[in-house]
């Protein structure tokens, strides 16, 4: 028995992130040639206007490439889990799972997730309108994982 569950990202969030961050590093390289020009009274003002503005528009930049910015498929299975997104996919047996929570966030149940934590990775899977599903899974990766209380 194995459960296959796909979370789409839109390419339209990526571009937005990509736009709007050039559109911040713009701004600020402005605002450092209008400095090097002296044509702005308030420079220190100015200089950690532009200084922020250009590592947030960096930051948006850098995040639109992140793994986690494009689909991710998440298998489980006999074998454990397995995460396949752009740059790959990774295996993690059912030793590697730390701990699984399911968070009911939405008070008419309509939205649930998965946080599971694998190694040093963190795994937080949305479904909207998939309890079932959700439950299935939570169920079948709960009772294949060790447990602390095992041991006393």
């Amino acid at each position: 028995m194995s459960y296959t569950y796909t979370v789409p990202k839109r390419r339209a969030n990526r571009v937005s992130y990509r736009i709007l961050g050039g559109v911040f590093v713009a701004i600020s390289v402005l605002q450092f040639v209008l400095l090097t020009t002296n044509h702005i009274k308030h420079m220190l003002l100015t200089f950690m206007f532009a200084f922020v503005l250009m590592v947030y528009g960096l930051y948006l930049i850098t995040s639109s490439f992140r793994k986690q910015a494009f689909d991710i498929t998440y298998r489980f299975d006999d074998k454990g889990m397995l995460v396949t997104h752009r740059y790959g996919a990774k295996q993690y047996s059912f030793d590697d799972i730390e701990f699984i929570t399911m968070v009911i966030p939405d008070a008419s149940l309509i939205y649930y997730m998965l946080n599971i934590k694998a190694g040093r990775d963190v795994y937080t899977i949305p479904f909207t309108m998939k309890k079932d599903y959700c439950e299935a899974i939570y169920e079948f990766v709960n009772n294949r994982i060790k447990k602390d209380n095992e041991h006393e």
